[in-house]
């Protein structure tokens, strides 16, 4: 993806990157977290909105216009944490249908460019498939080549 993207900081003591979504109206702290699965090296990804109330959401909708420059924002993370970690896997899935069809799309329209780095793969219940960009998965995994 050749958008911009937002700077973030990783917490060292958690696998936890933070950044900032900026528009005129409003700043929105976001996270992008990253813990480890049952599986041997998977971890799964979430992007988060930290709330007014500290709280946080996978389901809040901030509006700030920038959807591009956050998607962008989080295949930095995922390149930053795959190249700390090459030899693990970032799992992820929206939180709603709306989400998952998104990051489909997504996925799809830069997949030329993704695949020079990673690998994609989506899960049908529970069976691996190389990312087709019309089909419906349970969730996606990418992995350095």
């Amino acid at each position: 993806m050749q958008e911009t993207f937002y700077p973030f900081t990783l917490t060292r003591h958690e696998l936890r990157y933070e950044f900032v979504s900026v528009s005129i109206a409003k700043h929105v702290k976001k996270i992008v977290t990253l813990n480890l699965t049952t599986s041997v090296n998977t971890y799964n990804l979430a992007l988060l909105d930290i709330l007014d109330n500290g709280r946080l959401s996978d389901m809040s909708e901030s509006n700030n216009q920038d959807l591009r420059k956050i998607l962008s924002t989080i295949i930095k993370v995922i390149e930053d944490f795959t190249s700390k970690y090459p030899r693990s896997s970032v799992a992820f899935r929206g939180s709603d249908q709306r989400r998952q069809r998104l990051y489909r799309i997504v996925i799809a329209r830069e997949l030329s460019e993704i695949l020079k780095k990673f690998e994609v793969h989506g899960s049908i219940e529970n069976e691996m498939h190389l990312f087709e960009p019309n089909v419906d998965y349970d969730f996606y995994l990418i992995s350095r080549i």
